[in-house]
């Protein structure tokens, strides 16, 4: 992926802006930020109602989130976004692991379209290695079908 000349980016205060984001993202039931220790914000979505069963398309409770997420996201055009969609573990794994990569990929243009240059975005699939739930019950598969956003400042 192309990635923007580093001398265009605007300069960012990531403490400030980690802050802001966390801040403007609190309090909403469906989703969690979390400071990670490397400094960089991870934005979980949990998957219950994401993704139908073997599918790309966000349902409409996934793409509400990702409207209030990208609103957020675009006033911090200095930061990259990392999506890494999962899977449950129903099928092969190069299966999940390219259902996972669809589904992060339908994300990214989910949040280009509204309005995040397309320049921040990444996007990368775990498939069924990284569950949340039991695989062995339908919730705990519904869990484990989710995305999660990681938020950092590009490298300068």
């Amino acid at each position: 992926m192309t990635r923007a000349p580093v001398s265009n980016l605007p300069n960012v205060d990531w403490s400030a802006e980690r802050a802001r984001i966390t801040r403007a993202l609190a309090g909403a039931g469906d989703l969690s930020v979390i400071a990670r220790n490397d400094g960089n914000l991870q934005i979980l979505i949990p998957g219950a109602e994401a993704f139908a069963r073997d599918g790309i398309e966000p349902r409409s409770s996934l793409r509400a989130t990702l409207d209030r997420i990208s609103d957020v996201l675009n006033e911090t055009p200095g930061t990259e976004i990392l999506v890494i969609g999962h899977t449950d573990g129903v099928g092969s794994e190069l299966h999940n692991m390219q259902l996972s990569i669809r589904r992060a990929e339908a994300v990214v243009e989910y949040m280009r379209v509204r309005g995040i240059a397309l320049t921040r975005l990444q996007a990368d699939g775990r498939g069924e290695t990284e569950p949340f739930a039991d695989n062995g019950t339908e919730a705990g598969r519904a869990k484990n079908r989710r995305v999660e956003i990681i938020v950092r400042p590009f490298a300068r």
